[in-house]
C-alpha cells in the first residue's frame, strides 16, 4: 500500500505524520529530503490504513520509527492514481506545469486505457458480479483521472450495462487525453533556444542535466525510451565512419544496455524534481528508474561521439558539439 506524506521539522528532526491517522514516522537518513517536500512511502504488506495497523507495521519494518530510504520517493503526479490517501492531496495536481499534466495524461491515460480494453475483451467471461465489480473500480479510476486532470464534464455514466459502461469510460478517457496530453509547441521552441554550450565530458553536468529535465517533462517516459533509442541509433552512425576506438565501442555497448533498462524499469522519478545545483552529486545508482537509466545512456551516447569527432576537432568542441547532436535529434522526435 502507498500513502503520501508532507516531510515536517523540528528541532532538527525530519520526520512525516501519515494522514487522515497521524502516525509519525522519522526520515533523517542523508541527503535528508527538505521540509515541505511531499514524499510517497511504499507499506509492503499494511493491512488498512488504521492506526493499529501502522503500529503493527513500524514493529516489523521500522522499530525505531525510522523510514528505511527504500520506502519511499519524492511524490510525482502518478502517485495520485495509487495512493490510498490521494484525495488529500489533489493540490498537487493543480500546481504542477501544463507539460507535466500532459506527460502524466498520457502515460496513465494510456494505462487506464489498457485495462479498460482488456476488461472489455473478457466481459463476456466474466459472471455478473465480478464484471460489475470490475466496471467499478474503472469507473473510480477514471473519475481520479479526470479529477487530477482538472476535467469538469465527467459524464454519469450510472445504470448503464458493464459493456456500455466500459465503452463509454474508453471514449472518455481517450476524449481526456486528447484535450490534455499535447505539450505547447513553445516548450520545444524554447528547449530548441536553450540548448547548453556546456563543453563538459559526456555532457555531464548541471547545465545539461537540467536541459534533458526539461525536456522529459516536455514527453511521456515512451517518447524518452524513443530519444534514447534514436541516440543510440546516431551515435552508431557517428562512429561507424569515424573512428573505431574500444573507447567508443564500449560506452555504446553501455548505452544500449541501459536503454533495455529504461524500457523496463518499474519507476521514473529521477526527475520528479528540479535538478538543483547539488543535483550531480546526488544522482545515485538506480537501475531500476526509467529516468536514470535514459540519462546515463545518453551521457554514453554523447562520450562515444566526442570520441569520434576528437578526429577533427579539440576536445572541447568535440563534447560540445556530440551534447548537441543528441539533443537536436531528441527535439526532431517531439515535433
Amino acid at each position: 500500500m502507498e500513502l503520501i506524506a508532507r516531510v515536517e521539522g523540528a528541532y532538527g528532526v525530519h520526520f512525516v505524520r501519515v494522514v487522515p491517522i497521524g502516525t509519525r514516522f522519522e526520515c533523517n537518513v542523508r541527503p535528508r529530503l527538505p521540509i515541505g517536500a511531499m514524499i510517497t512511502i511504499t507499506f509492503a504488506g499494511l493491512l488498512g490504513v488504521t492506526a493499529e495497523a501502522l503500529e503493527t507495521w513500524r514493529t516489523a519494518h521500522a522499530p525505531t520509527a525510522e523510514l528505511d530510504r527504500r520506502c519511499y520517493r519524492p511524490t510525482v503526479l502518478a502517485d495520485l492514481m495509487s495512493a490510498a490517501n490521494a484525495e488529500l492531496f489533489l493540490e498537487l495536481a493543480r500546481e504542477a506545469s501544463a507539460d507535466r499534466l500532459a506527460a502524466f495524461a498520457r502515460d496513465r491515460g494510456g494505462a487506464l486505457l489498457a485495462e479498460i480494453r482488456g476488461a472489455l475483451d473478457q466481459v463476456e467471461r466474466l459472471d455478473l458480479l465480478d464484471r460489475g465489480d470490475a466496471v467499478d473500480r474503472l469507473a473510480t479510476r477514471s473519475a481520479r483521472f479526470a479529477t487530477i486532470l482538472g476535467i469538469r464534464d465527467v459524464p454519469d455514466l450510472a445504470g448503464l450495462h458493464p459493456i456500455e459502461h466500459l465503452m463509454a469510460l474508453e471514449h472518455a478517457v481517450v476524449s481526456w487525453m486528447r484535450a490534455t496530453a499535447e505539450p505547447p509547441a513553445g516548450d520545444l521552441a524554447a528547449l530548441a533556444r536553450s540548448i547548453p554550450t556546456d563543453t563538459a565530458s559526456a555532457a555531464v553536468s548541471l547545465p545539461w542535466l537540467q536541459w534533458w529535465w526539461q525536456l522529459a517533462h516536455s514527453c511521456t517516459r515512451g517518447d524518452l525510451v524513443r530519444i534514447v533509442e534514436a541516440a543510440i541509433e546516431l551515435a552508431r552512425t557517428e562512429c561507424r565512419y569515424r573512428t573505431t576506438r574500444e573507447i567508443a565501442r564500449a560506452a555504446l555497448d553501455e548505452a544500449a544496455r541501459l536503454a533495455g533498462l529504461a524500457r523496463a524499469a518499474p519507476r521514473a522519478v529521477m526527475w520528479s524534481a528540479t535538478p538543483s545545483p547539488i543535483a550531480l552529486a546526488e544522482i545515485s545508482r538506480d537501475e531500476d528508474d526509467a529516468h536514470y537509466a535514459a540519462y546515463m545512456a545518453l551521457t554514453h551516447c554523447a562520450h562515444a561521439i566526442a570520441a569520434a569527432l576528437r578526429d577533427d576537432m579539440d576536445p572541447a568542441d568535440a563534447n560540445r558539439h556530440a551534447a548537441e547532436l543528441l539533443a537536436r535529434r531528441g527535439l526532431e522526435l517531439l515535433r
